[in-house]
Order: structure tokens, then C-alpha cells, then sequence
């Protein structure tokens, strides 16, 4: 070890720019990389010239022909869709966009790391090459779906953090106000997110006087989505609450759980959700009679969607004598109550909860499933005709690769696998530069850095298991994080191994 290995890395590693540009190889992966994502993405396109759609694509759609303010999902996504239907109306400048931004933002988190940690050759071309053609990028980008950007915003969010951990100013607290703004209006995944923040600020190295700036700023641009969020769905449903959503999709778990609880044991419930209750327990007494698909088991969304289900039913008997509400008022009317009802059960049966949904929950979590991204346009040959009309399409139909096997994404199969992996790396770095002493407790940024990767996995873990549906689209970003770090961790392992013991001094 020399003597220079003490020195911060702040103090020694060039400026980012001077980094990607001075360095040559850095400058070859970059300059290469971009032309190459553009040959992917054209080669891809040959096979797939149709975007890829699922049942969310249509919600945007339609929210962003109504350019309505809320909907069942955060509407940024939406307005993304409005904005470019100014110039263009192409599916593919729509795909094309939304994978440029997610691959260009993955390069900058991939190259800001090394910038701050500096890794071997050898871990570095396997990044590379590992980011620049991992097609999984490109089938997420096909959707029209807010995944792509909001993997893209979050990477450029963690992007920030680093930064204010290694070499904060102030034109990256406004960059990183402004990014945690935008993951907050894409995907409500990004829920515990500020709490990330938050702790960043306090780990950084600068004066109180700008962490408080920078925690303030942060706080208030998300504070202000949410008040002006549910003030909207006040309006829309007439209750005031962020998300809808939310109430039906813990309604939806905490009736996988309550499925398994006996007649017996279920006792009373309380007045405000009888008749709620009422309509379950008929749908429960009838359960061996409903058969699950494969997806509804695997995929845990049996009763957030299905018209069989109890919730389903419930929304229908409750505005059957008035048809002429719109849809989407009656359905966010109903999420209040729904998440009344799901925590009154939890609180109930919480051992039994822990059992039926979350143990199964981070199976998934470990290996996520690959949903709609094993898939193209589910199974169907055609879309619907708002996408139809939406992008001018001249005919429903769209390619259909192989009937034999419904359109199945071969290339995504994988990816579950790489999921198992990814958060093993991730474990096994972080223990084993704890217990082997990998890290000089002197050096600054990299256990900082260490820290808000495990708080981002442990929280997003906690998010998932505890009240998410976990399918690979959703876990993308914290998959790649985990890739990253969890390689870096075990080079430096690796070279604590092979480093004589005269020089681990």
C-alpha cells in the first residue's frame, strides 16, 4: 500500500469532467458507448417496431389525452407523453427518448462511482460491458410506461447524492432538490426516498447552515407535490389523500393474507367496514370455487384488479344506482376505506400477515418475476384503440413474434437470476468489508457512501415486502445499484486477500 492511499479521494481524483475526457480509456467507453446504445436500439427496433404496452400503458394514455391532473398512477408521466405529442406522435421517438435518458443517466451513476472509488481494470470493463449491452434496458424503454424514466431520474438522484457526500456545492443541491422533485412526481415507489436524502445531508461534510438549505429545499418541493396531489384527488374523489391507489393495493394484500385465516377465527369487524366485510367473507366461503391464474399467484394482484374479486364488487354495489359518476371518481372514492379495512385486518392477524404476504413477498424480492417484461403486449396481437388513435396507428394489430409461445421476452428470462445475484453481491461486499476491514474507518465518503446504499436497500426491501407488488420492472434500479456496489465491495475484498500481510499496514 502506498503512501497516497490515505489521501481522500476527493482531494486526488480530477475533476468529472477532466475524468471522462482526459482519461483515454474512460473516453473510449463513453464515445463508444453512446453510438452503440444507437445500433442496439435500431437492431431492436427491427424486431420490435411497435411500442410494448401493459395495463398501466393505458391509464397514461388516457390521462394524458384528458390532460387530467390525477389519475390511478402520478400523472408527470403523462405529461411527459402530452408534451412530446406537440412535436410528434411516433411510438418510437417516444421509446427511443425514454432509452437514450435511461442509458445516458445509468453511464453517469456508473461513472461518477468510479470517479470517487476507483476499481481495477478488470471490474471496470466488466461493468462497462455489462451496462452497455445488457438488453434489459431496451425492453423496459419499449413500454409505454413511466419505468424507464423514473429508473432514469432515480439513478441521477443517487447520482446526486454521491456527489454531496464526495464534493458538495451548491448547484448540486438545487440539481438534487430538482431530481428528488421529479422521482416523487413519476412513480410513488420513490415514497422513501426523501428519507434517503435526508440522511445524506447528515453524513455530508459541510457547514450546517447548507445541510439544513438542502434538507429544507428537498422537503419542501415534495411537501408542496403532495399537498397540490391531494388537494387534486380532494377535488376528484372527495376525500383528501395522495394516492388511491395505495388504499386498494394494501386492500389487495392484506386479503391474500385473509384468505387463509378460518371462518372461526375472523371474528367481528369494525361497524365502518361491515359491509365490506359482508362481501368478503361471501367471496372467501366461495374461495375453492375462484381459480387463480398463474399470474394472479405469482404476481399477488388478484383482488386489485380482477371484477371477481370482493373489491371489484364492492365498487360496482356501491354506485349501482348511479352510473353517471366517472369511473375514476368512484374507484379513488373507494381508497380511504379500502385502507381503513387492510390496516384493521394487518393489525389483527399481523403474524398471519407476515406468513401469507411478506414472507412470500421477499422470496420475490430476492427473485423478482418478470411480469409484463417476460412478455410482448400481453400475449395479444392487437392494442386498444386509444393507442391506436394516440400514436395514429393504422391498424390495431401489432407484431406478433412467435403464436407458439404468446410473444414470450426470451431475453428477460434471465434477469430474475441476475436479481438472486445482484442483492447476494450486494450482502456479501458489505459484510465482508465490515468484518475484514476493507475500509479504513479514517477515509471519508466511501463508508458514507456504503451507508445510504444499505439504507436504499433495506428500505426499498422493507417498501416492496411490506406493501409493493415485487416484479422486476420496480426493482431494476436497485438491482444495478446492488450490481455495482456489491462488485466493487468484493474487488476490494479481493485485494485485501492477495495484498501481503507487510503491506495490509
Amino acid at each position: 500500500m502506498t503512501s497516497t492511499d490515505h489521501i481522500p479521494i476527493r482531494i486526488k481524483a480530477p475533476f468529472l469532467v477532466g475524468f471522462l475526457w482526459n482519461n483515454r480509456p474512460n473516453r473510449i467507453w463513453w464515445l463508444g458507448g453512446i453510438p452503440l446504445f444507437l445500433a442496439q436500439f435500431i437492431i431492436f427496433k427491427f424486431r420490435y417496431p411497435f411500442a410494448n404496452y401493459m395495463p398501466d400503458s393505458y391509464s397514461y394514455l388516457e390521462t394524458a389525452a384528458n390532460n387530467a391532473d390525477v389519475n390511478m398512477w402520478p400523472v408527470a408521466y403523462s405529461k411527459f407523453l402530452r408534451f412530446i405529442s406537440v412535436f410528434t406522435h411516433s411510438d418510437m421517438i417516444v421509446v427511443c427518448i425514454q432509452y437514450l435518458f435511461l442509458q445516458c443517466s445509468a453511464l453517469l451513476f456508473l461513472f461518477s462511482i468510479l470517479y470517487w472509488l476507483k476499481p481495477g481494470r478488470g471490474v471496470k470493463t466488466i461493468l462497462f460491458v455489462f451496462f452497455i449491452f445488457d438488453p434489459l434496458p431496451l425492453y423496459v424503454a419499449n413500454y409505454i410506461s413511466a419505468d424507464a424514466l423514473f429508473i432514469g431520474f432515480s439513478l441521477l438522484w443517487l447520482t446526486s447524492l454521491t456527489w454531496i457526500i464526495f464534493k458538495p456545492h451548491t448547484w448540486i443541491l438545487l440539481t438534487h432538490a430538482v431530481l428528488l422533485l421529479a422521482c416523487f412526481t413519476i412513480r410513488y415507489n420513490s415514497i422513501y426516498y426523501p428519507a434517503i436524502s435526508l440522511l445524506v445531508f447528515i453524513l455530508s461534510r459541510q457547514s450546517w447552515k447548507r445541510k439544513i438549505a438542502g434538507m429544507a429545499l428537498s422537503l419542501f418541493l415534495v411537501s408542496a407535490s403532495f399537498l397540490y396531489t391531494s388537494q387534486k384527488m380532494e377535488d376528484a374523489s372527495g376525500h383528501w389523500q395522495f394516492s388511491a391507489f395505495g388504499g386498494w393495493q394494501l386492500a389487495n394484500n392484506a386479503l391474500y393474507m385473509y384468505q387463509t385465516i378460518p371462518a372461526a377465527q375472523r371474528g367481528p369487524v369494525l361497524p365502518q367496514y361491515a359491509g365490506l366485510e359482508t362481501m368478503v367473507r361471501q367471496h372467501m366461503d366461495t374461495l375453492r370455487k375462484v381459480k387463480f391464474t398463474h399470474d394472479d399467484s405469482l404476481n399477488s394482484y388478484y383482488y386489485l384488479w380482477n371484477g371477481r374479486g370482493p373489491l371489484k364488487q364492492y365498487l360496482q354495489i356501491q354506485y349501482k344506482k348511479d352510473s353517471t359518476i366517472p369511473y375514476f371518481k368512484r374507484w379513488a372514492s373507494e381508497g380511504p376505506l379500502f385502507q381503513g379495512y387492510a390496516m384493521h385486518l394487518i393489525t389483527k392477524f399481523p403474524l398471519q400477515y407476515i406468513e401469507a404476504f411478506m414472507l412470500p413477498n421477499a422470496v420475490k424480492y430476492f427473485v423478482p418475476p418478470t411480469e409484463f417484461l417476460g412478455e410482448y403486449n400481453m400475449g395479444k396481437d392487437s392494442v386498444d384503440k386509444l393507442a391506436k388513435d394516440w400514436f395514429n396507428y393504422k391498424t390495431r394489430k401489432v407484431q406478433q413474434h412467435d403464436k407458439k409461445k404468446r410473444n414470450e421476452i426470451a431475453a428477460t428470462e434471465w434477469f430474475p437470476v441476475f436479481g438472486a445475484i445482484a442483492n447476494i453481491l450486494l450482502v456479501m461486499g458489505l459484510i465482508g468489508v465490515a468484518l475484514l476491514g476493507a475500509i479504513n474507518r479514517k477515509e471519508y465518503g466511501l463508508p458514507q457512501l456504503l451507508t445510504i446504499i444499505l439504507a436504499l436497500w433495506l428500505l426499498n426491501g422493507a417498501f416492496s415486502i411490506f406493501a409493493s407488488p415485487v416484479v422486476l420492472r420496480y426493482q431494476v434500479f436497485p438491482l444495478f445499484v446492488a450490481f455495482i456496489i456489491g462488485a466493487l465491495m468484493v474487488e476490494r475484498i479481493y485485494k485485501l486477500a492477495v495484498t501481503p500481510p507487510t503491506q495490509k499496514s
